[in-house]
């Protein structure tokens, strides 16, 4: 069993997928997110090459617990997910502080920007579902 965690943003999405044990986390390429053809494409090659049983979507709750646009964005995407994978047991997680914790780790990465936005994508989705694993271990 394999389990995909996605950090979605509005331009491209983090992922990361479980090692088959289930007890750590890879950071995988980015996808990106528009247009919806090439996000989905993409996901739905993960999802086949690894036999994803377990979607992690990190869920964007403001530190005061409010829920904005972004919460609104991934709580229709996750919606729109059931629907094209009703066999997927789609899962939510509070990235609170995944995103700063990201930065901190890539600050010092020799990369120019644009690449290091994809690996702080990368590295926010693999906190994401350590996260989940973590609290998830039997």
């Amino acid at each position: 069993m394999r389990i995909l965690a996605l950090d979605v943003g509005t331009v491209r999405v983090g992922v990361a997928i479980s090692d088959p044990l289930g007890l750590t986390a890879q950071p995988l390429p980015t996808i990106p997110r528009k247009p919806d053809r090439a996000f989905f494409e993409g996901l739905a090659a993960l999802i086949d090459e690894y036999e994803i049983t377990v979607l992690v979507l990190g869920l964007p709750i403001g530190l005061s617990g409010q829920r904005g646009d972004s919460f609104q964005r991934v709580e229709a995407l996750r919606g729109e997910l059931a629907q094209r994978w009703p066999s997927l047991v789609i899962e939510r997680v509070d990235e609170r502080f995944t995103s700063s914790m990201a930065q901190e780790v890539t600050k010092n990465a020799p990369r120019k920007r644009k690449q290091k936005k994809g690996l702080t994508d990368q590295i926010a989705a693999q906190l994401i579902l350590q996260d989940y694993l973590d609290r998830n271990r039997k």
